[in-house]
């Protein structure tokens, strides 16, 4: 609301560039929607990253119970 939004900066000064910043923002979606992009693309690579050593702590966990 933005009678909120205005008691906030009348009591923290401060807030207001923050603000304006987070509004600027959301008025390009485009920006906002690459921002998730580059999120996500981080986060698929970590996950396979993750996978990829949990794949090989087990095969050579198998190795040696095979041996």
């Amino acid at each position: 609301m933005p009678e909120d939004v205005i008691a906030l900066i009348e009591r923290y000064p401060d807030f207001r560039k923050m603000y304006e910043q987070t509004y600027e923002i959301c008025q390009n979606i485009e920006q906002v929607m690459g921002m998730f992009s580059k999120e996500l693309y981080e986060l698929d690579r970590n996950t396979v990253r993750y996978m990829i050593d949990r794949l090989q702590e087990e095969n050579a966990r198998q190795k040696e119970e095979n041996f």
